[in-house]
């Protein structure tokens, strides 16, 4: 007999109320403000939020209560939030639609720097991150450029303009490291090293993925290994130096993690990977319409269920965020911000699993690596 845990968060906090009383849940969620995105900070004391009414909003993570709330224009509208700086623990960083860049110190009320990545070209900032021990700002564009930034004064450094052709979705820097991954709607996820001159000597890799990036990021042991999250709920994983694909978990991995779940949860789509260097381990989360989640572990070549995340939302699960070994942080549609905690084990419920194992979500044909990033 087999147990997948099943785990109701530790603590659960509302970040906004709909500011009118309306009669059913379809409406409070139509008028009501959603979570977009969630991060921690690396000192273990902070966690934020970017809310879809374009604030960004910070919480002591001890308390569990919030200590600002950085209210922008309302016609700027966060996208996404990334880590805390590597370096200054208290440097946090957001893009918007407007193509904005807000670098917040925590310390203080109001932004303390402002970029305006293409002023008077209607060039959005679709996703941002943090490289060079969080010395420099990489921004992902909807005119298919990835751009470059002081984080200490916002000066433009350069751009990248020919890898994509479509809507830069999402850029990752790989820890303590130049390197970095950018995703498109174009359908490839291109791997630079931004210490070199120029693109065409930055660009080390393409990855075919085939379908357009909406989660991507490194893992594996020296972090040579990339994790790839499309809009058509697909999953796949590279190693980027060869430009291989590992593995590629099929365009049934909603119904297949289904049938792994048993009569716990329903996959109905793919939230995001979490890379535990310490552990060695790659974390999948899913997520159904009901606002329950499913965790997996992710090794070559196949999937296993984990444990399964009941009664925390109520609306789909946007993102999640590691805050230390068996604690994160998941945010959602029904702007609530919950915190889950395997190692206290809170309200664990034993679901019985009538087969002699949990069958892992296998490949197909997919070559072996000599050497795994798992």
């Amino acid at each position: 007999m087999n147990e997948i845990r099943s785990f109701n968060p530790a603590r659960t906090l509302v970040t906004n109320f709909a500011s009118s009383r309306t009669s059913s849940v379809e409406e409070r969620y139509d008028e009501g403000v959603w979570v977009l995105d969630v991060c921690s900070s690396r000192n273990k004391a902070w966690l934020a939020c970017a809310l879809s009414n374009g604030n960004v909003q910070v919480y002591d993570y001890d308390r569990f209560q919030p200590i600002h709330a950085y209210k922008e224009d309302n016609n700027t509208k966060p996208i996404q939030i990334t880590d805390f700086s590597s370096d200054f623990e208290n440097i946090l960083i957001s893009s918007t639609s407007k193509g904005l860049i807000s670098i917040f110190d925590i310390r203080q009320p109001i932004p303390a720097l402002c970029i305006q990545i293409a002023p008077q070209k209607n060039e959005e900032a679709l996703s941002v991150d943090l490289g060079f021990g969080g010395a420099l700002v990489a921004v992902g564009s909807s005119k298919a450029k990835v751009h470059f930034f002081e984080l200490r004064g916002g000066k433009l450094l350069g751009s990248y303009h020919d890898a994509h052709t479509e809507e830069v979705t999402r850029v990752r820097f790989q820890p303590e490291s130049s390197w970095l991954v950018s995703g498109s709607e174009d359908g490839l996820a291109c791997v630079f090293d931004t210490s070199q001159p120029s693109e065409e000597t930055a660009l080390q890799g393409i990855l075919n993925v085939q379908s357009p990036l909406r989660k991507i990021g490194f893992f594996g042991p020296s972090f040579e290994g990339v994790y790839c999250l499309t809009g058509s709920e697909t999953f796949s994983v590279w190693h980027h130096d060869t430009a291989q694909r590992i593995c590629d978990f099929g365009p049934t991995l909603r119904k297949d993690l289904t049938e792994l779940m048993s009569a716990s949860s329903q996959v109905d789509y793919l939230v995001d990977c979490h890379w535990d260097q310490t552990n060695q381990s790659l974390s999948l989360l899913t997520g159904d319409h009901g606002g329950n989640g499913n965790l997996f572990r992710v090794e070559a070549g196949r999937i296993t269920p984990l444990v399964s995340l009941k009664n925390g939302h109520k609306g789909d699960i946007r993102a999640w965020s590691h805050f230390c070994e068996g604690s994160f942080a998941t945010v959602g549609e029904d702007a609530r911000l919950c915190e889950w905690n395997e190692t206290e084990e809170v309200h664990v419920n034993m679901l019985k699993n009538n087969r002699s194992g949990p069958p892992a979500r296998r490949t197909k044909d997919k070559k072996a690596m000599t050497t795994s990033p798992y």
